[in-house]
């Protein structure tokens, strides 16, 4: 699933490529996709709107358009975007915007675990935003700390969480935690001030690195038009399961925690 450096790259080259276009029309060929309002309600709203700017909330990409209205789409495990005939089987293309420039906007998901709401006025104090925590670099540490504080479940699962911390994912939470030498079934209470304050400033750092190279391509993660990120080969224990850990040469081992792969270093991370 991609995760917030990923989904904040897919809306940079969306910006570039339909910002300020105009919906003359719109296809749903899934209709289950829409979730908070009936699908031909949704293309009656949307059409004749213009496409003001993207931008992401967490994991939630968002499109403005006109009159308030904006549409979320959470990418899942395999959405993608595209606005070219080439690079996905289009038998995958679950909803089509088209523009009055003639150009189209597709959204592909062979998987269709991808959504699409629609919300007017004001949509973070609506269902599904209202929901989320806040990114790692406005998190206040002492709210962090008193939320952590009662819970006995593995600080990995803790990080996942994202009405606690938005934009983290499986890929950064195992580098946050191997940066920071802390073993990911360490009970989230045990988790000092200290660690937390750490917690919060690599996470940002990391995810900004990543944001920059476009992200991690890992599985199936492509930004618009099948364009793969690089973060992907700077990763330090995700992935690297048997291979010699960088800092201490000890072998990475993986594990499953909370149902999530889990890669970590025995020796470093105690």
């Amino acid at each position: 699933m991609p995760e917030l450096p990923e989904v904040r790259t897919v809306c940079r080259y969306l910006n570039k490529a339909v910002k300020n276009k105009k919906i003359k029309n719109i296809y749903i060929n899934l209709p289950k996709i829409i979730k908070n309002i009936d699908h031909n309600k949704f293309k009656e709203i949307v059409k004749g709107k213009k496409i003001l700017k993207i931008f992401n909330v967490g994991k939630w990409i968002v499109f403005d358009i006109d009159n308030d209205y904006k549409i979320l789409v959470h990418l899942r495990l395999e959405g993608k975007f595209r606005n070219i005939l080439k690079g996905q089987n289009p038998k995958h293309d679950h909803i089509i915007f088209n523009f009055e420039d003639k150009t189209n906007l597709y959204f592909n998901d062979s998987r269709q675990f991808g959504t699409f709401h629609l919300l007017k006025g004001d949509y973070l104090n609506q269902k599904p935003l209202s929901l989320l925590g806040k990114e790692a670099q406005n998190t206040d540490v002492n709210w962090l700390h008193q939320k952590l504080s009662k819970k006995r479940i593995p600080i990995k699962t803790s990080l996942l969480d994202q009405k606690i911390l938005v934009g983290l994912g499986n890929i950064y939470v195992n580098e946050v935690l191997w940066i920071e030498k802390i073993e990911p079934e360490t009970p989230s209470n045990q988790i000092t001030i200290k660690q937390l304050k750490k917690i919060l400033k690599t996470s940002y750092e990391i995810m900004e690195k990543s944001y920059k190279l476009g992200g991690s391509t890992i599985d199936s993660y492509v930004a618009l038009n099948s364009k793969e990120g690089l973060f992907q080969n700077f990763l330090n224990v995700h992935t690297k399961k048997d291979l010699p850990c960088s800092r201490c040469k000890e072998k990475i081992l993986k594990k499953w925690v909370g149902g999530r792969g889990t890669y970590y270093c025995f020796k470093c991370q105690k």
